[in-house]
């Protein structure tokens, strides 16, 4: 009875060393194989798909998904999304819908920014949101057509039918170029059409 119970033990024993090993691979393998696939993916680099709502969701797609970094400034954020995809030969490429990513910053103050579709690399950092976007930081709201926050040229590009409100008025442009290193602000219009600002006395 004993040696049948030492058998059995040894055998789980074995049993659970040999999945242990094949865990650890899987994940070493992965890695290294990673590492060496993301020398240098910009999402500036890469051109923007119209997602195909229609398309079935891949063996790649999870739901519920939720990444955190850091800025260059050292701000955490952390970015979420109902459903998120990529593609086996671009694994940093996280592909999004239903965003939501919130920046909390070194004042203590937050900014939110919320759209139905991004795009998120998890090795630059850098993140898209595209359609419906709105950004919430204090009182101020903003909504537009695209924002790209390139973690690594430390800018936030702002496209599309730009609106904002806030206590102290409303601006309407097609394109805003903030640069963090600088923090200067560009504003401009595709068209010949004035920026329109309206200030509250």
């Amino acid at each position: 009875m004993e040696s049948s119970k030492f058998k059995l033990n040894k055998t789980k024993f074995i049993q659970i060393t040999l999945l242990l090993l094949a865990f650890l691979l899987i994940f070493f393998t992965y890695f290294l194989n990673l590492k060496k696939k993301q020398t240098s993916t910009n999402l500036d680099q890469i051109k923007t798909i119209e997602p195909d709502r229609e398309k079935k969701k891949t063996a790649n797609t999870f739901v519920d998904v939720q990444y955190s970094g850091l800025d260059r400034n050292g701000n955490r954020f952390i970015i979420t999304s109902k459903y998120a995809d990529f593609e086996t030969d671009r694994s940093n490429i996280i592909r999004m819908e239903e965003v939501l990513c919130i920046f909390y910053f070194k004042d203590q103050t937050s900014m939110t920014v919320q759209s139905s579709y991004g795009i998120y690399n998890n090795v630059t950092d850098d993140i898209e949101f595209t359609e419906n976007v709105k950004m919430n930081y204090l009182e101020n709201v903003l909504f537009s057509e695209k924002v790209n926050f390139f973690n690594v040229k430390n800018e936030l590009l702002i496209e599309g039918n730009i609106k904002t409100k806030s206590p102290k008025g409303e601006l309407q442009a097609d394109r805003l170029d903030f640069d963090l290193n600088s923090k200067k602000l560009k504003i401009s219009m595709d068209s010949n059409e004035k920026v329109n600002i309206k200030v509250n006395y």
